[in-house]
């Protein structure tokens, strides 16, 4: 398979920053069109948004992914949009969720030793991708 090929298995990471605070009835439309289009083009993942920032990792064909992200980077709800990792893979870290939403509410619930960092998401792309991560471990 050539690194270019539109069907290779790749993970994308990114963080962004909201144009504005997003309520709950904005991130719930957020998550229900953005799950329903996930499922359609077989895409997997994570989001979390936290004190106006989003993070999320996104699985899936090449070609749907970085079809994703173009999208995403037009988004009038992001701002200082910042790539994390786009990584070729060899399976899915996320393979039953075509979305899962972390809010930090959540998170602390269901990852309780992050909670420490929950008043903003870490501005180090390692410890977010650690994060985001663990929260795949912790639900298997």
């Amino acid at each position: 398979m050539s690194s270019d090929d539109p069907n290779q298995l790749v993970e994308l990471s990114y963080v962004s920053k909201a144009t504005q605070a997003m309520g709950l009835s904005s991130l719930i439309h957020l998550f229900d069109i953005s799950h329903k289009w996930n499922q359609g083009h077989e895409l997997t993942g994570v989001l979390f948004y936290e004190n106006e920032h989003f993070s999320q990792i996104l699985e899936g064909r090449r070609e749907d992914v970085l079809f994703l992200w173009e999208k995403i980077q037009k988004d009038h709800r992001h701002q200082i949009l910042h790539q994390i990792a786009f990584n070729v893979i060899e399976r899915r870290l996320f393979p039953n969720w075509a979305l899962r939403f972390y809010g930090g509410d959540q998170i602390a619930k269901d990852v309780p030793h992050l909670a420490g960092v929950l008043d903003g998401l870490p501005s180090h792309d390692v410890e977010l991708l650690k994060i985001m991560r663990s929260v795949a471990k912790g639900n298997q």
